[in-house]
């Protein structure tokens, strides 16, 4: 427990109502304590497809990467967003992570609930 892991949030409220349109753009942040994020992939279906983030920008050199992903005709109702970071040495985040009592370094990628109005 030396170094921070590969981590990523969405800046949305848990069960966002989103209003559907056309394009519907979503933000978040990816970090590592092991160097700058090289690249986020973005899943708005669960993980069954995954999409490259074409829009971020550092922060400050190793810090936080903030990002936004441009969501093209999603279609009404409930869906799960997932967003997963890999930085500079490779290291990604996994889809799940050992079970640990304590919390602490939690890096699985996250599935996030919202709802396309």
């Amino acid at each position: 427990m030396t170094v921070n892991p590969v981590r990523s949030a969405f800046e949305l409220a848990w069960g966002e109502q989103l209003v559907g349109r056309h394009v519907v753009t979503v933000t978040g942040r990816s970090w590592s304590g092991a160097g700058q994020i090289a690249h986020v992939d973005v899943s708005t279906d669960g993980g069954t497809t995954w999409d490259r983030v074409r829009e971020s920008w550092c922060e400050r050199r190793g810090g936080w990467t903030q990002w936004s992903y441009a969501w093209r005709r999603p279609t009404p109702g409930d869906h799960v967003l997932m967003a997963r970071a890999t930085d500079i040495t490779g290291r990604q985040q996994p889809l799940v992570t050992p079970y640990n009592s304590n919390g602490y370094f939690f890096d699985a990628v996250v599935r996030h609930p919202v709802t396309v109005g």
